[in-house]
């Protein structure tokens, strides 16, 4: 989860530096890299062994 934190972090960083294009780009990337993260996670399957 730190490449998405690093990609919100920089899309802030530009908005903040009112390059609003760039961070709008920026933070859909993050929010897609969260959502394939998440997929990944929730659909993978648990090693329970009982």
């Amino acid at each position: 989860m730190t490449l998405p934190f690093l990609t919100f972090a920089l899309a802030f960083w530009l908005g903040w530096k009112n390059r609003r294009k760039p961070a709008i780009i920026l933070f859909a990337v993050s929010i897609l890299l969260v959502i394939v993260v998440a997929k990944y996670h929730i659909t993978n399957e648990l090693n329970l062994q009982f």
